[in-house]
């Protein structure tokens, strides 16, 4: 809330077993609910989450959800849809890593070239590469130098052609 610019947008990837305390957080924290989105699994993709630690039963889920908020009243840039499809994650880079389709989707309806894009947990870097193909700055941060690392030679090789500066700012200042 305090670095967002009026009527600009966060958008947190929420875990279905985490969605309501997430909802709850963004809800009083002072920014405005905008829409939760759906992204649909394909394929053979999904998810496997254990409720309550219960090794007996788990739920095969086919979906994840994006939380959006706004500072302030807002809309997005462009029409949005509420359900994507999409192929899941690209674990190649990082364990946690996502797709760079739905990524790219979701940055192009919330920003405008040349915008500024924050990736607190920048992992395997897909925030960072979505926003070098439609030209949309980024500040990715994490706390394993390893994921930054690898971060920084995807953007530096054959799926992007250029560096993002700051990742390498900001894997000199973290702690070995």
């Amino acid at each position: 809330m305090r670095v967002l610019r009026p009527g600009g947008f966060v958008l947190a990837l929420c875990g279905g077993a985490y969605l309501n305390e997430c909802l709850r957080q963004f809800d009083t924290s002072g920014l405005t609910f905008y829409w939760l989105y759906q992204l649909e699994l394909t394929g053979g993709v999904t998810g496997i989450v254990w409720p309550r630690g219960n090794q007996k039963v788990h739920i095969s889920t086919r979906v994840k959800h994006y939380a959006a908020y706004s500072k302030g009243p807002s809309l997005s840039r462009t029409c949005t849809v509420g359900k994507f499809t999409d192929t899941g994650g690209d674990k190649r880079f990082h364990i946690w890593g996502q797709d760079v389709a739905s990524a790219r989707y979701y940055i192009d309806c919330f920003t405008s070239p040349g915008d500024l894009v924050l990736d607190p947990f920048i992992g395997g870097g897909t925030t960072a590469v979505a926003c070098k193909l439609i030209d949309r700055r980024c500040i990715g941060m994490d706390i394993d130098t390893a994921a930054l690392t690898i971060t920084q030679r995807r953007l530096d090789g054959d799926v992007l052609i250029s560096a993002t500066p700051l990742l390498d700012y900001v894997v000199e200042l973290m702690p070995e």
